[in-house]
This record gives structure tokens, sequence and C-alpha cells, in this order.
């Protein structure tokens, strides 16, 4: 499944390795379903397929049929993410989750077919690997490695079955991506395309949720509450996605000068940490300050850096000593766009950038600010 930018929860986790310039990042929740698999694998499968073999075998033939398999998904990630690189669009990160993985886009597809060849990258490298494993599991049965034969034999099954899941019509799943690139061809409106696979999306979302019921009352109680937990992650998600185009299209057209700060109230350098939270931060209520030095902005000071120093220490560190220096990473040129913007605040993990022109600081951007453009100009529109 491909998405972008879901929530702030996928930055939590551990980074694994980085592939053309894509962070692969296990989250915390990933662990979970990692032994469940592990454990129904050792505890379950093989000892059904091979009786009377050690424990011990068992679990270690579960640890690399798991492995395999979560390999699987990352190819299935990284198919999305390099066909999007073919067409300028970069992936910060891929991050693998209880429900999957999901491939951070720093954009939207610029057109129905780089949008539709993007969300089939997904199933048919799915597809691949099955027929890859399919291939390896005839072999070890000519060989006559029974326990080989039955992992390949299960990464087949999870690969067939992740490809096809994932072609269900419902956005955010591949399918409904698919599903999104020709209702956009056909009516010329991403927004509109959007909307009816979003709807779709939300109507499989709740098929599931009913099937997880019914299961649940056949006395499937763990298969049932899958099902349950699966459709109301999609259905948050597929509402989620229709949301994240509307504010994309609501801000692509407005220029960071329209909305920057021009008056901005500005912190010394030589200033002591303890006058920055007393004078600033509890009289201004901000939560972060452009910092000068020689009358010149050079870097930005937020309560990020001040949390947790020590009062005693408040009043000998200076702010020059925390602020973060001015640069690439928290400045903006006052031409982008606000969903510029708010892609390099999300990618440098920043809520306020300084705005520049012909490489002079003329202002400040915040999300806060642009949430709250957003909220004025909903309401307006209404």
């Amino acid at each position: 499944m491909s998405a972008q930018n879901k929530n702030e929860a996928m930055k939590r986790g551990f980074n694994l390795f980085k592939i053309a310039g894509i962070q692969v990042k296990i989250d915390i929740s990933w662990f979970i379903i990692f032994f469940l698999v592990l454990w129904s694998l050792s505890a379950g499968y093989f000892p059904r397929q091979f009786p009377g073999q050690t424990a011990q075998f068992y679990w270690f033939s579960g640890l690399v049929a798991t492995l395999l398999f979560f390999f699987s998904v990352i190819f299935h990630e990284l198919s999305h993410s390099f066909t999007a690189l073919q067409f300028g669009i970069k992936i910060p990160e891929i991050t693998l989750f209880i429900f999957g993985g999901i491939s951070r886009l720093s954009e939207e597809a610029k057109t129905p077919g780089s949008e539709f060849k993007i969300a089939v990258a997904g199933p048919l490298s799915s597809f691949f690997l099955a027929g890859v494993f399919w291939i390896f599991q005839t072999l070890t049965s000519r060989l006559q490695v029974p326990m080989a034969h039955a992992i390949f034999g299960y990464l087949v099954w999870i690969n067939l079955a992740l490809g096809i899941f994932n072609l269900l019509p419902g956005f955010p799943l591949d399918g409904g991506r698919v599903l999104r690139a020709l209702l956009w061809y056909k009516t010329g409106s991403l927004a509109k395309a959007t909307k009816w696979a979003s709807d779709v999306g939300k109507g499989l979302a709740v098929a599931l949720m009913i099937l997880g019921a019914l299961q649940i009352f056949a006395g499937l109680l763990i298969g049932g509450l899958w099902l349950i937990f699966i459709g109301m992650f999609l259905r948050g998600v597929a509402e989620g996605g229709y949301q994240e185009v509307m504010v994309r299209q609501s801000l692509e057209g407005v220029p960071v000068r329209e909305v920057m700060i021009e008056d901005m109230v500005t912190v010394s350098q030589d200033m002591s940490v303890s006058e920055l939270i007393n004078d600033y931060l509890l009289k201004y209520g901000y939560k972060g300050f452009p910092v000068t030095g020689n009358g010149h902005i050079v870097g930005i000071v937020s309560l990020a850096e001040v949390k947790d120093i020590d009062k005693e220490s408040q009043e000998k560190i200076k702010v020059g000593e925390v602020m973060k220096q001015l640069g690439d990473s928290n400045t903006v040129e006052s031409s982008y766009s606000l969903v510029q913007a708010l892609q390099k605040m999300s990618a440098e993990g920043s809520a306020r950038l300084i705005v520049k022109e012909n490489e002079r600081p003329v202002g400040m951007i915040t999300k806060t600010g642009v949430v709250r453009f957003l909220e004025i100009k909903r309401i307006l529109e209404r």
C-alpha cells in the first residue's frame, strides 16, 4: 500500500537502512505483527505441516519465513518508491508498521498516468516475488527438502495475498489509487477522483469490519478482531487521504509571502536562556523566535532547544549556544507555495521557517500560522 505523510506516529521507530536516498524505518508497532507472524508459523503452520520436529527447528524455520515475508513487504514498497522517483517525486522514507508498509511521497503524482504506474508497481512486484518463490518451491520439491519447500510455499501464498489484497478498489490501497487514476483521467479532477475513490475505500473498510464482526460471532475471535482493526485503519486513512488532497489544493497556489509574519519578534543571541523563557516564551506565548546577531538574523531558537536545560544553567547559557544556525534546513524562498513550505517543515522536523527574498530574511512562516490561514479560508469559502 502506498500513502503520503499519514501522521506523525510514522516518524517513530528505528532506521533500518538507506537506499537511493530513501530511509527504510521500522515503527514500534511493527514488532507486534512480526511476533504474531513468527508465532503463528512456528507454533502452528510448520508443526502441522511437519510433525515430529524439534521446537528449535520450527522456530528457526518460522524466523526465516517471517524475515522473508517482511523482505517482501519492503520490496513491495520500494517498487512504489522507485517508480515514483522516475517521475521526479522524492521519497523521504518507507515505514514498516503493524498494518504493513507506507511509502511517504513528497508530493502527489502530476498526471493520472504517473499515478497509475506508481500504484500498480506494488502489486506487480508482489506477483513477481510470488513467481520467484514458486520457482524455489519447485526446485526444493525436486531436491526433496521439505521444510524449505514449505517455507517457499508460504511465501508464494503470502505474496499472492499481498498483491490481491492491495488491488482491492478502495483508496488508499493500491487498487484504490488505480481507481483514482482512472477517475482522474475520466473527469480531469484530482479532487473529485480522490473523493470517489475515498468513498469506495470507506465502504470497503466498513465491509471488512462487518465481516470481522461475523467472524467473531462464528467463534473466530483473533481473525475477526484483525479484520475490524484493518477496517478501522483503512477508513481513517481513506478519509485522511481525501482531506490531504483538499488541503494541498487549497494551499498550492498561495505563495509563502502572503502568509508570512513580517514584523517578527526577535531575540538576541547574547541573551540568556532564562531571559528567553521569562521575557519571550512565557510573555508572548510563541514557541520559537528568530535570533539576531550584529543586526542580522543568524538562527532560530524554540522551546525544544531549551526545555531540558535546568534552572541553574539557564542563567549561564546564551541563546546563541543552543539556537539552530540559519541555513537551508530552516529557510524558504518567499515565492514557494505553502504546500512546499509545509513539505520542508515535515522533512526537517521544524515548525517554523525564515522566509528569504534575494538571500535576505524578510519574514517567518509557522505551521500554526498556516493551519490558522487554512481554517479562516475554509470558513470564508463556506
